[in-house]
């Protein structure tokens, strides 16, 4: 009979590192980056929302990782993040010298099956994710008022333009929001975010989207003034249930305003891609990953420090906040599941989804 010998390894292990700490020895950590430089490719341009995010988590990790290393951010613009995550793949090993910030399109172009997506999207390992909510607003001059329903029923009857980036960007969840509801509104693509938000408070568009996160600085201060009305916002999964965003507690969701429309909730398939493209765009809006291939341990180092950063007076200051929202970060397993739940839409779900992009929009998506 074969021995069990686990138990004993384990222990002997044990006694091992106990007598390292009586002797005042630290065991080895898994990683040691000490005097050593971390790169953090962030696949968007300067000054974009993932690089002001990622240059605040890289400053809270420095401090947190072992041998608090610099961490070097590198901008890779192009192809809706393409561009910087196939250069990732590409050169980063499994050392844990090399990490990324993907989004939004990260996970869109993937589930699209663009042909010039090379990076195998469900190999990554994230180990800290940010979700950020959304908000649809349309133009006050359009008649709206305080009744959403009303609101809704107004856009459908006199479609609005939208102006945005395009229907296979982050925009997507947005422009199928809007169509679930009834709206058929003209659109405008090939913009950036605060190219069709100048363009909104002109006039020259009467329907937007926006993170959550502009609300204070960017959105509020036009429906103040009475230039912008709220129609909904996406809502943020708490326990299993999709509740009202905390940073517009008074604005309906979707799904609420979904069921106040049409006399019924949404579901069946529909509500399955639409769900997904939520965990997406919101849940998974933002994460931090490792390589393919990386080591378990070095995998904990990062999701350790990740925990630690996340109690570190600048992510719990005033300026991380203007960042982060009131949003609860994850990580380690709660990342994971996130990640996962974003990589969630079956084969019948996703040619829902290119049948409907062909027929909207008139844009062929492959098999």
């Amino acid at each position: 009979m074969r021995r069990d010998t686990r138990f004993g390894w384990k222990s002997l292990l044990a006694g091992i590192a106990a007598l390292a700490a009586i002797a005042g020895i630290a065991p080895a950590s898994a990683l040691d980056l000490a005097g050593k430089r971390v790169t953090l490719i962030i696949p968007y341009q300067e000054g974009s929302g993932s690089t002001i995010h990622g240059r605040l988590y890289a400053l809270a990790l420095e401090r947190a990782l072992p041998g608090k290393p610099t961490i070097i951010v590198r901008n890779i613009d192009g192809g809706g993040s393409v561009r910087g995550i196939n250069q990732f793949y590409k050169d980063a090993r499994p050392d844990g010298m090399m990490i990324a910030a993907i989004g939004t399109g990260t996970f869109f172009q993937y589930i699209l099956k663009d042909s010039a997506v090379a990076y195998p999207l469900p190999e990554f390992r994230p180990f800290v994710t940010s979700p950020f909510g959304l908000l649809a607003y349309a133009r006050t001059d359009l008649g709206l008022g305080k009744d959403y329903v009303e609101n809704v029923r107004k856009l459908i009857a006199k479609p609005p333009v939208y102006g945005g980036s395009g229907a296979t960007s982050s925009d997507l969840p947005a422009l199928l929001s809007f169509d679930l509801l009834g709206i058929r509104q003209k659109n405008v693509f090939g913009l950036s975010n605060a190219e069709s938000r100048a363009g909104f408070e002109r006039g020259e568009f009467s329907l937007k989207y926006d993170n959550a996160a502009s609300w204070a600085e960017e959105v509020k201060p036009l429906v103040d003034e009475g230039t912008a009305t709220p129609l909904f916002t996406f809502g943020l999964e708490v326990d299993g249930k999709i509740v009202r965003d905390p940073t517009l507690p008074d604005v309906p969701t979707f799904l609420e305003l979904y069921e106040k429309v049409n006399g019924k909730p949404l579901s069946g398939i529909e509500y399955a891609v639409w769900k997904a493209l939520f965990n997406v765009r919101v849940m998974g809006s933002k994460m931090l990953v490792l390589p393919p291939g990386t080591p378990q341990d070095i995998e904990d180092v990062y999701t350790k420090a990740a925990a630690e950063a996340l109690r570190s007076d600048i992510l719990t200051g005033p300026q991380a906040k203007l960042v982060l929202g009131e949003y609860p970060q994850s990580v380690g397993a709660a990342s994971e599941a996130v990640f996962k739940a974003g990589l969630g839409m079956t084969p019948e779900q996703q040619k829902w989804l290119r049948d409907w992009l062909k027929q909207r929009f008139d844009i062929a998506v492959a098999d």
